[in-house]
């Protein structure tokens, strides 16, 4: 009983802090926090036991088609295109589409270091936003095994331009997803 007193505690606290803020500001911090505790990871998320699987008719004309396409495929390999590869790695997060947008700098852009706003740039060119792409990296590198890794920063200051590369967790990240 008492996890659940503590739940309401926690909730009545963070609506009292949230109550001034806007509701475009409200939403900001919701999804920071979303980010920031991993709240819809992967594995998190419910499945959907109420799907029903129909099997095809005609099983002979589907395996002869089939059959053609994987034909057709072998004689040309298919170039990837960045949105097909958004899609295959089916990034949630906010630091999941960064770290997959990175992925594709180093890795069909030849850019082995980037700065954030590359990353924003690429990520914008999809159509996805994120609320804060610095922010995002600024949180993902104070974590104990960060995708990231910061290399570099241009001056002391909170505005000078870090640069950045994905660490072994980061390619793992990707590269799991891709198999």
């Amino acid at each position: 009983m008492s996890a659940v007193r503590n739940e309401l505690m926690v909730m009545n606290s963070i609506a009292d802090t949230m109550m001034p803020l806007s509701k475009d500001e409200q939403r900001r911090v919701l999804n920071w926090l979303e980010d920031y505790f991993g709240i819809y990871d992967e594995e998190m998320l419910p499945v959907d036991s109420d799907v029903v699987v129909i099997e095809p008719t005609g099983a002979e004309y589907i395996e002869d088609e089939v059959a053609d396409e994987e034909e057709a495929a072998a004689a040309e390999p298919e170039i990837l295109t960045l949105p097909a590869f958004f899609e295959q790695v089916a990034p949630k997060t906010a630091i999941q589409k960064i770290v997959t947008a990175a992925y594709w700098l180093d890795t069909e852009e030849g850019k082995a270091t980037w700065k954030s706003f590359e990353v924003n740039k690429l990520l914008k060119s999809l159509d996805i936003k994120v609320s804060s792409v610095s922010g995002t990296l600024a949180i993902e590198a104070k974590k104990d095994d960060p995708m990231i890794v910061v290399l570099d920063k241009s001056s002391d200051s909170m505005q000078g331009r870090k640069t950045f590369r994905l660490s072994e967790a980061g390619f793992a990240f990707v590269e799991n997803r891709l198999d």
